[in-house]
């Protein structure tokens, strides 16, 4: 899969074959924008061109209304990686800005048709594009039109009794139904991320940790989780799966103000530092709760240590 960052970037690229696109921010790449994806490949396989997907960096919601932006279900690594699996033959990834977001519906097509020359557009069934959200699918057609390129737009995608949508997904994972959150994301809910250097106080007292900061991801309550964990060797080639228990929180004990994800991963004597690391949350086993000192903290996770080996060998 090729990934572009701009529209100079993209319309250098020489698909001699020609595109089909879909734009849109795929927070997540649910159920639903796998639909989309799979009838994407549908067009462009029927008029023998690459599929394209538009998405944007960061979410317009950190930028149009940063107080109110939702934490997002995926980092951009991460969305770019299950793209990739949804074997579209490239991404672009469009920096998103005020200026950007100025652009009026029309500009911002003409703009992108310029740049990719595609012969049709498939969008969700919610899809609103330019200033204001002003562009919609009867803004696409006349546009066509002109442009020469054809529209369709991909019907709702239901499953249990409503739309699968992200703010649905969310509402899932925040109420820790990971059950509900796994059938409308198509795969197993994991928070993701690169593994960073932290205070390594779980090594000094025999819990060595895998840390990743979560800050800005969807999250369940913080506390204590039975986990899944994996991740790609260097060489990209072979996935290890570690089973383990995972604290989400703020670190009360030691007056922690970020969130972070700490997971101690079983019979894992590997450096994972700088490594994606995958985690699966499978059953909360407590709350997050402040301890008195390093000696009850050990305690405790050594109890929630076997509670989770006795949850997962049951898994």
């Amino acid at each position: 899969m090729k990934i572009f960052y701009s529209m100079d970037e993209a319309s250098q690229w020489q698909a001699s074959q020609g595109c089909v696109v879909t734009i849109g921010n795929f927070d997540g790449v649910h159920m639903g924008h796998q639909q989309v994806l799979a009838e994407l490949k549908g067009h462009a396989l029927m008029q023998r061109g690459l599929s394209v997907v538009v998405t944007f960096e960061p979410h317009p919601r950190a930028v149009l209304f940063p107080d109110e932006a939702h934490r997002r279900l995926v980092d951009s690594q991460e969305k770019l990686r299950l793209l990739a699996q949804a074997q579209v033959d490239a991404v672009l990834v469009l920096p998103f800005n005020r200026t950007f977001a100025a652009l009026s519906a029309e500009q911002f097509m003409r703009e992108m048709h310029q740049a990719l020359h595609f012969s049709h557009i498939h969008v969700g069934y919610d899809f609103a594009f330019g200033q204001g959200r002003e562009g919609h699918v009867s803004t696409l057609r006349p546009l066509g039109d002109q442009l020469d390129f054809t529209v369709s737009e991909a019907a709702a995608f239901e499953m249990l009794g409503a739309v699968v949508s992200s703010s649905r997904i969310r509402s899932a994972i925040e109420a820790a139904d990971f059950e509900l959150g796994k059938r409308l994301l198509g795969r197993d809910y994991s928070m993701t991320g690169t593994v960073i250097h932290g205070a390594k106080r779980g090594r000094t007292i025999g819990f060595p940790t895998a840390n990743i900061d979560v800050e800005n991801l969807t999250h369940p309550p913080v506390g204590i989780y039975a986990i899944e964990a994996n991740f790609l060797i260097e060489n990209g080639d072979i996935e290890r799966q570690f089973h383990g228990a995972a604290y989400l929180g703020y670190r009360p004990t030691f007056n922690g103000r970020t969130l972070m994800l700490e997971s101690h991963l079983f019979d894992c004597e590997l450096d994972l530092y700088d490594q994606r690391l995958h985690v699966s949350f499978v059953q909360r086993i407590r709350e997050d709760r402040a301890f008195t000192g390093a000696d009850d903290l050990a305690c405790q996770i050594a109890k929630d240590c076997q509670r989770a080996r006795e949850i997962l060998a049951k898994a």
